[in-house]
């Protein structure tokens, strides 16, 4: 299964009594020092607290090796009914019915729900199986902040926690955790629910340039992203890393593409990039036609800036990578992203 780690999961399903001690997941390697980003956040900002049950992995990886003293007993129950490698086949197969990107949305809201937990000191054996008002607390809490549809992805992830580790889901038929999800659609901010999003135009794109600092290799970033999603026809998820640790090298296009040759005709000049993962197409890529325009949203001068602003960086991190003032680099984010942009568009 793709950005699983099996050597860690066989590890964390074959250990007898205790929690898992399950080595760290294969991340972009971040800087240590917190990032300045618009929204105030830090590259920090998907700690959680030290535990055994909770170890450093992806967030895809969340469902299948965060646990709780429940699932710890629970696997038990099974080694003691069932062989070993059919215990971790079964967890694999559960795991795949859900897709990368979904693991990703689960992984997001299992680290809130136990970051909400260690702020309210909640006992590990109280997290699993969840009350129905803890559950109804922890939605509550995020009210004015979250979309209902991003409550519904965290109270998804949650469920399905729930039933690969054996533990009824008191989430099912609850009035007041109900009553809580609707208060919490009618708190959000109208930008947060909004199914539609207005399109991008090119007068948003000159908005975005002229709003944006082009000495800071954070914006430059910002800005190369997005003239390639107007200009190329790219979506965002296949330029850009959903978190800061749900980094996948079979999925998002890295700096090992480098360097990018230009060509030039009649005067305007062409790169070719391939990107290794498409909606459209899957693991088959596609390549990306960046073309010049004689427009200050040019997406290959934007890209070309972009990689002259941060050129330190190595190989293996994502081709949207930007460098910091201290020298070290980090993963742009697609929250990042966005929030920068509403900045300009939403002052």
């Amino acid at each position: 299964m793709r950005g699983v780690d099996v050597e860690a999961a066989a590890e964390f399903w074959g250990r007898n009594g205790s929690p898992p001690q399950v080595r760290e997941g294969a991340g972009v390697t971040r800087p240590d020092e917190p990032i300045r980003v618009p929204s105030g956040e830090s590259c920090n900002d998907s700690s959680v607290g030290p535990s055994s049950y909770r170890p450093p992995v992806l967030a895809s990886e969340r469902v299948l090796l965060w646990t709780t003293p429940h699932g710890v007993t629970f696997q038990n129950q099974l080694e003691q009914l069932y062989p070993e490698s059919y215990i971790v086949k079964l967890f694999f197969v559960m795991a795949e019915s859900l897709d990368e990107s979904t693991r990703n949305g689960y992984g997001a809201g299992l680290l809130h729900f136990n970051q909400f937990c260690d702020r309210l000191s909640i006992p590990e054996q109280d997290r699993m199986p969840a009350s129905e008002v803890l559950l109804s607390i922890f939605i509550a809490d995020a009210a004015g902040s979250i979309s209902s549809s991003t409550a519904d992805d965290w109270l998804a992830g949650l469920r399905f926690w729930h039933v690969i580790n054996g533990a009824q889901w008191h989430g099912e038929r609850s009035e007041c955790l109900r009553h809580v999800q609707r208060g919490l659609h009618h708190l959000a901010p109208p930008n947060l629910n909004s199914e539609h999003p207005p399109p991008i135009t090119l007068e948003s794109l000159i908005q975005l340039y002229q709003g944006l600092d082009h000495s800071n290799t954070f914006d430059t970033a910002v800005f190369s992203i997005a003239c390639l999603v107007f200009w190329c026809g790219c979506r965002m998820e296949e330029l850009v890393i959903p978190a800061s640790d749900s980094f996948d090298m079979t999925k998002h296009v890295t700096r090992s593409i480098l360097p990018i040759v230009t060509q030039e005709s009649n005067n305007v000049r062409h790169s070719t990039l391939h990107i290794p993962w498409t909606k459209t197409t899957g693991y088959n890529g596609a390549d990306i036609n960046v073309t010049s325009r004689d427009h200050l949203t040019c997406p290959h001068a934007a890209l070309f800036h972009h990689l002259k602003a941060s050129p330190n960086i190595p190989s293996h991190a994502p081709l949207f990578s930007f460098q910091t003032p201290t020298g070290a680099w980090a993963s742009m984010a697609e929250q990042w992203f966005l929030k920068r942009c509403n900045q300009i568009w939403s002052p």
